[in-house]
């Protein structure tokens, strides 16, 4: 809510001037930031809150500024990045913020100058465009250097894994074997230790095999015998209806 000062409530004011040529000046309003669940990049106690920022003030520029005015500024946060702009100023000390929110009202920061320029317009889209272009032999050193780190942090995995591998063989004896064999390399010999657990594992495999066969051969065998013995059953009780027929005396036809 504003006053018919040009206030708003709960804030402070202060004047912004883009250079020392300029005529008109711009009003911002800023305050303490300070509420119940505050984020962790904006630490309570040293962190400004500050609205109506113009659209062409870029966060270094503000930073900048603020540094020379009041003692060093940590970073810039912006809320919003079109139109006129929310900002948060962290600084490194609370004794800075204390600076800043005793500003006069009617204070003018001025804040392109020679030692700090602020470009804008063309020269602004000329300096983002050359920013954008990468430096070929520096990008190459980049890239290299995070090959280097890459492959040392492979290295440094697979001689791990190789230690603890050995560091379990030493401890039970066992050794595991892979399915394929690495390129360059020859199969890891087996211990005699392990040689005798594999070799008693599938003699107790062969043992298990022949009692299950022998199992099954069984009920086989039992079926056959039940099956027989049902049809032996099936002619005696053929044949014994047959001797009925023969003896039965009344012939109606």
């Amino acid at each position: 809510m504003k006053n018919p000062k040009g206030e708003l409530k709960g804030f402070k004011t202060m004047w912004l001037q883009f250079d020392e040529n300029t005529i008109d000046k711009h009003q911002l309003f800023f305050k303490e930031h300070s509420i119940r669940n505050q984020a962790v990049e904006h630490p309570k106690g040293k962190t400004l809150f500050m609205l109506n920022i113009p659209p062409y003030v870029t966060s270094e520029a503000l930073l900048k500024a603020f540094t020379n005015l009041c003692g060093t500024v940590s970073n810039v946060y912006f809320a919003n990045s079109k139109g006129f702009k929310t900002a948060y100023l962290v600084f490194e000390k609370e004794s800075t913020l204390e600076d800043a929110l005793e500003i006069p009202d009617d204070y003018v920061l001025i804040l392109s100058t020679k030692e700090n320029k602020c470009a804008v317009g063309l020269s602004k889209w000329c300096m983002e465009y050359n920013n954008s272009i990468c430096d070929e032999v520096k990008m190459k050193e980049e890239i290299e250097a995070y090959m280097r780190d890459y492959d040392n942090k492979i290295a440094y995995k697979i001689a791990r894994e190789k230690a603890m591998k050995e560091k379990k063989e030493e401890d039970d004896g066992w050794v595991t074997v892979t399915a394929r064999k690495k390129r360059g390399q020859f199969a890891v010999p087996r211990k005699e230790s392990a040689l005798h657990k594999v070799q008693h594992k599938e003699e107790l495999k062969t043992k298990k095999k022949q009692l299950h066969n022998f199992y099954t051969f069984q009920i086989r065998e039992s079926k056959k015998q039940n099956l027989a013995e049902l049809r032996k059953k099936f002619e005696l009780d053929k044949k014994r209806l047959q001797d009925i027929k023969s003896k039965r005396t009344f012939k109606p036809f």
